[in-house]
């Protein structure tokens, strides 16, 4: 089978054949424009297996659904792209559904922004990335990255890292259908089908309809993932010169326990302080090296899980004895993620003159979801939890003032309740983008683009019943109002209560030159985004905290005769950020096998939400304090191609400043707090290159490898001066210094089998570098056997995959703090896992 390969800033690719697409962008405007002016031919257009490699100024990297097939069928995307250099994907789980964190040279998910056909991924408050709530691979046309630089259009809060597009396919011109069926390791199924009802109209219409179903359990610990999804696309062709209208929706629903976090603090306990010293002993001179365990300790630490089951003590000992304080912490089945997501999606091109093409997107999404989490409450004071003050819209709380309730009903008011109380998210989105290009000759092109978004984020935290057992009546708890627990007054018990607006005004604009007969392209643009944070908090801000809160009806000199420190509620508080961010390279092949390309890119990222509830005790709010992260990122490389070779290698240098981090000051009383704040700059640079050889149509390798160098080049410290913590010169947490993998694959029909192999370097757990976790090599197959078609068309194949082939050890997803005294956490890679599947297309 022919597969393709791109790679713009730090791949390569080789082909034997060339295609006409260009890589597409996360917009149709990005779309149309890159058709119109990347530079054609063999060189350019080539692909091998999967990877594709466009002539574009951008760092850019693009993965096909001929590459995505050969994965595990239903595994996330994100995970696909951990092939790519300068990319780092650690998947929870071996299937994708319980999600996993990126980083793309350096900067996490949530410093990255993600796009599904043009519609804004991340969460609209924290930026957050939840790459299990994506697409169904078998949809995905492609997916493309962008290396610390964003498209001019990019709808984003939140790019100072690049971006990560994805595209659904188009709906098949003919009748047909596919289904397939995969089970493996861990009791796993998934089933998947879609139905093309091909052209049905006169006028060209199309569509197609798909439903999943994945299940299966937790490779380690009780609990297990869920997950639903529905998908459809109708599209219109208008004419034939490519303009067109599509509208489709999307809704995905999960439920999925949490893998078990093992902190440093449960190493020390299950392991001994002779293998984790106390945090006192461990510092950036010596650093704790997690790669030093025996097999036996890593199996211990591996083993440490939530437990399987629990019962509430609802009548042990009669009235007034009961106390859940250790009842139920640490049940799987309240350390849940349950959520509901949703999108419907319009695209659109129109030619509205020889020289004049206009596109819009829009698009609507819906968001509801939560974290779990369960807090014992006191019955002699409803108002009460053992662990803080919570109540909306309650009575007073003070000593004799609140009579509390009888949680439990067994006739008294004395008993300590564990409660189910998670963190409630609802999201209203709208968002539309408007693009204009206008050729004024062949050689000089134009576009102006508009954005708009437009996010609701409603932030709730209801408290709500568990049976006997500890299991919520609704895993979205208080959420409804018949289902919440409510104080004296009548009034809910909660933790919070936000209403929170995100808008984003944007205008751009956008020059493509040709000179030199071709030979050399320039791409020079600038974006200019205007963001408002409207900002409503129903509740009393705890100080030093911008997540807990005292949610009270009293009166203002009530609760500030009580409680000074605390921070008053407040409507429709404004914070308004904006910039100016241009963009600009090029492409220059000075012959006929060679090419440099080079790019300048400024990135931007906005306070997340949670970063403008914050209180730091004298009522000064952070919005004054937390600046805009912003970068500027460059990229210079060089392509070499022949039908033999394909090669590219880039350097890259990003400049970092304002970084946001939850840092402790101390205030001018002597007192200190957690607070969100800026801490400096960071400073990264690096390289990315890949080969790709394809000698006989048979066989085709390819490998890349990359290198990061990301240090922070400031120290932690108080508004005062006060050292916090020594981050000057410290390598940026969680980012692997260098990657190497690479992926063989082998085609005699009706046989096929691929090999992919990565390796990634130490990495560590906190700021000041004083905790390591070891580099890992994993390697995974896939196989595939042809079975023949089905009416001259699609046709039956059944395919094997296996993760982690050698069964290896290795620390995953890392949970990073400032320091080992902080405690940092770790989540570990799955064992070897074996996927068969079956695949009928008809």
């Amino acid at each position: 089978m022919q597969m393709k390969f791109l790679v713009a800033a730090s791949t390569i690719a080789l082909g034997s054949m060339a295609v006409a697409n260009a890589a597409h962008a996360q917009s149709t405007g990005s779309v149309d424009v890159e058709e119109a002016i990347v530079v054609t031919g063999a060189r350019g257009e080539a692909a091998v297996n999967g990877f594709k490699s466009p002539e574009t100024p951008k760092a850019k990297a693009v993965l096909t659904q001929e590459l995505v097939a050969r994965q595990n069928p239903g595994k996330a995307i994100f995970d696909t792209i951990n092939i790519v250099p300068g990319v780092n994907f650690t998947s929870t789980d071996p299937y994708g559904a319980a999600g996993g964190n990126l980083r793309i040279r350096g900067f996490d998910g949530a410093r990255i922004s993600a796009t599904f056909d043009g519609v804004q991924v991340n969460d609209s408050g924290n930026y957050s990335l939840y790459t299990n709530q994506q697409l169904d691979s078998e949809l995905i046309e492609q997916v493309n990255i962008n290396f610390g630089a964003t498209d001019v259009d990019s709808p984003t809060a939140s790019a100072a890292g690049g971006t990560v597009n994805y595209r659904t396919r188009l709906p098949k011109e003919e009748l047909g259908a596919a289904v397939n069926y995969s089970r493996g390791t861990f009791d796993y199924n998934r089933v998947f089908g879609v139905i093309d009802t091909g052209i049905f109209t006169p006028f060209g219409t199309r569509a197609f309809f798909s439903v999943s179903d994945t299940k299966y359990d937790q490779f380690r610990g009780p609990g297990g993932i869920h997950k639903q999804q529905y998908n459809a696309r109708v599209y219109q062709p208008i004419g034939e010169n490519g303009d067109f209208v599509s509208l489709a929706g999307h809704y995905n629903e999960n439920r999925n326990n949490f893998y078990r976090r093992v902190g440093l603090n449960d190493m020390r306990t299950l392991l001994g302080t002779t293998t984790i010293p106390a945090a006192a002993a461990i510092t950036p001179a010596a650093p704790l090296d997690l790669g030093n365990l025996t097999d036996a300790q890593e199996q211990t630490i591996f083993n440490f899980n939530n437990d399987a089951s629990c019962t509430l003590p609802s009548t042990a000992g009669g009235p007034g004895r009961q106390s859940d304080t250790s009842s139920c912490s640490s049940y799987y089945n309240t350390s849940i993620n349950p959520s509901n997501t949703g999108n419907i999606r319009f695209n659109s091109r129109f030619t509205m003159s020889e020289k004049l093409i206009a596109t819009l997107d829009a698009s609507y999404q819906y968001v509801l979801a939560n974290g779990g989490g369960t807090s014992v409450f006191a019955e002699s004071d409803a108002n009460r939890s053992v662990s803080g003050v919570y109540n909306r819209q309650g009575t007073r709380i003070g000593a004799g003032v609140a009579t509390g309730i009888d949680i439990n009903g067994d006739g008294d008011r004395d008993d300590l309740v564990r409660l189910y109380f998670p963190s409630n998210t609802r999201t209203h989105r709208l968002g539309a983008t408007l693009s204009l290009r206008y050729e004024m000759s062949p050689e000089n092109t134009i576009r102006l683009a508009y954005t708009y978004d437009r996010a609701k984020h409603r932030q709730t935290g209801e408290a709500s019943r568990l049976d006997a057992f500890g299991n919520p009546t609704d895993v979205f708890g208080g959420i409804n109002d018949d289902l919440a627990v409510k104080d004296a007054a009548g009034n809910v018990i909660q933790k919070r209560d936000r209403l929170s607006y995100a808008i984003l005004h944007q205008v751009a604009g956008e020059y493509i030159g040709k000179y030199f007969d071709d030979a050399l392209t320039i791409q020079a643009g600038i974006r200019a985004p205007f963001f408002r944070r409207n900002l409503t908090n129903n509740c009393w801000t705890i100080a030093g905290s911008s997540n807990d809160a005292y949610c009270t009806s009293q009166s203002a000199a009530a609760v500030e005769a009580q409680f000074p420190a605390y921070g008053a509620p407040y409507a429709a508080r404004k914070v308004a950020y904006s910039a100016v961010l241009p963009n600009a390279g090029f492409v220059y092949k000075f012959a006929p096998q060679m090419s440099v390309f080079g790019n300048f890119s400024q990135g931007f990222s906005a306070p997340r939400t949670d970063n403008l509830y914050g209180f730091d005790g004298v009522k000064i709010q952070p919005t004054t304090l937390v600046k805009p992260e912003r970068t500027n990122s460059f990229d210079l490389g060089a392509r070499y191609s022949s039908r033999v070779v394909q090669a590219q290698a880039s350097a890259w240098y990003i400049g970092y400043k304002n970084r946001i981090i939850s840092s402790q000051v101390l205030l001018e009383d002597g007192s200190s707090l957690n607070l969100d704040r800026n801490v400096g700059r960071v400073r990264s640079y690096g390289f990315d290159a890949s080969i790709a050889v394809r000698p006989v149509d048979m066989f085709s390798l390819y490998t890349f490898a990359s290198y990061t160098n990301a240090k922070l080049k400031d120290d932690v410290v108080s508004p005062t001066g006060t050292l916090i913590s020594p981050t000057k010169g410290k390598f940026v947490a969680e980012t692997p210094k260098w990657q190497v993998g690479g992926r063989a694959q082998f085609d005699l029909e009706p046989i096929s089998v691929g090999a992919q192999v990565k390796y990634v370097g130490d990495r560590f757990l906190t700021d000041i570098n004083d905790v390591i976790a070891p580099s890992y090599t994993t390697v995974d197959l896939d196989a595939r056997l042809n079975l023949g078609k089905v009416n001259n068309k699609g046709g039956v194949y059944f395919q094997l995959n296996v993760i982690n082939l050698f069964d290896q050890f290795y620390i995953g997803n890392l949970s990073t703090q400032a320091a080992a005294s902080n405690n940092p956490q770790v989540e570990f890679g799955s064992p070897r896992t074996v996927i068969g599947s079956i695949h009928f297309e008809f």
